[in-house]
């Protein structure tokens, strides 16, 4: 997964109110669906969409 996939995926989540903690990992599935990225494979993509949520929801 890319940085942008997960920017992207990450904004999905953000523009339907979730946010790091109550995004489960099938969340995680339907806004990179969603946004038309890659699906996450493993934890450290998990963690990276984890981490640029949390990065749009401190600006």
């Amino acid at each position: 997964m890319t940085a942008y996939d997960a920017y992207r995926t990450a904004r999905a989540l953000a523009d339907h109110g979730l946010d790091s903690d109550a995004a489960t990992h099938a969340d995680l599935d339907a806004a990179a669906d969603y946004a038309g990225g890659r699906r996450p494979d493993g934890p450290d993509d998990r963690d990276a969409i984890r981490l640029a949520l949390d990065a749009l929801a401190a600006v």
